[in-house]
């Protein structure tokens, strides 16, 4: 059996720290490529339409496709 826990939390208190959250792994991420000679994925989490073919050039080159990627 699971018992779950609301805990309840003024959105103005998440939002920083999920911001803060994500920076903190990117920056791990930036930091285990910057001691290899791979150059580093797209870190963001989305990208704006002008960013189209860019994106379909990285997604190629790792073997993937729009396809393989989360539709939101």
């Amino acid at each position: 059996m699971v018992t779950l826990l609301r805990i309840e939390e003024p959105l103005g208190n998440v939002l920083p720290h999920l911001f803060q959250h994500q920076i903190h792994h990117r920056g791990q991420a930036h930091a285990m490529f910057a001691g290899t000679a791979v150059k580093p994925p797209q870190l963001d989490e989305f990208m704006f339409r002008a960013d189209h073919d860019e994106r379909a050039s990285y997604l190629q080159q790792v073997g993937l496709s729009e396809d393989d990627m989360p539709q939101y």
